[in-house]
């Protein structure tokens, strides 16, 4: 049985870790599917009144796992359908009546980000290092993220962050509204599931209207499935395919396409 993501419950509070380490929690096919599964299984259990998502080691997730999805990058409609299998796992944290609480134990890049994004809010160690990083790779957001990061911390930051590829400690993420509270790396986890139990202790009927009359209007799988578009094109264009190369050869991209 994979244990690509282990689950951990104490009362109400469900703790979803992901767990590939070595690879800095990258996102799998394998990953995603088993993330999807377990937050199904979380909605679906009376007994879970909150889901907290949080990473292995020293990243909570640095994005899409590149060594597997090389070959899918080169074709955009294999593309797209990684990016559909993605969407179908990260809209299942907003369709849960639950809250699901992102806990950023470190580094969260690119598709980590938009994974974090889809859920209800972010805590952060104060360790954590945090960006959208895509245009350091002549890449787009195709998890979401240009939809969700507006959503978040309103269109001119997130058009900084995206335009700039910048990386942000965990202080600085909260000054934007990024993360809504940091907590010590020396006690994270301790803080989170602290910070979870007394969620727990709240009215579960409460917080699922409170979820449901607060989501997001602008967010619509329309601008989800535009965006979707948008990285499947992209991402078989000349400066993705410098980006990633200049990625795995360890050097500065030299983008020279034109705007479309």
């Amino acid at each position: 049985m994979s244990n690509v993501v282990t689950a951990e419950q104490r009362g109400g509070v469900a703790l979803l870790t992901l767990n590939r380490p070595d690879q800095m929690n990258a996102l799998s096919a394998e990953l995603v599917a088993a993330l999807g599964q377990e937050l199904a299984r979380c909605s679906a259990d009376t007994q879970v009144r909150v889901v907290v998502i949080t990473g292995a080691g020293r990243a909570f997730c640095a994005g899409a796992d590149l060594i597997e999805a090389a070959e899918v990058t080169r074709d955009s409609a294999a593309f797209r359908q990684l990016l559909l299998s993605w969407k179908s796992a990260f809209s299942a944290m907003d369709a849960s009546p639950k809250p699901v609480i992102a806990a950023l134990n470190g580094l969260t890049l690119a598709g980590g980000l938009e994974l974090a994004l889809a859920a209800d809010y972010m805590v952060a160690s104060s360790a954590a290092k945090i960006g959208d990083v895509h245009a350091n790779f002549g890449l787009v957001p195709g998890g979401g993220g240009s939809q969700r990061l507006t959503d978040a911390v309103g269109s001119r930051a997130a058009r900084w962050l995206m335009f700039t590829g910048e990386t942000l400690d965990a202080e600085q993420a909260r000054s934007i509204g990024l993360v809504q509270d940091v907590f010590s790396a020396d006690t994270f986890l301790d803080d989170v599931w602290a910070f979870g139990t007394k969620m727990a202790s709240r009215s579960a009927t409460g917080m699922a209207f409170m979820k449901r009359m607060s989501r997001p209007r602008a967010i619509t799988d329309d601008g989800l499935d535009l965006e979707i578009d948008a990285a499947a094109h992209l991402v078989v264009g000349p400066d993705a395919r410098e980006g990633l190369a200049a990625f795995a050869e360890k050097r500065p991209p030299h983008f020279t396409a034109a705007a479309q």
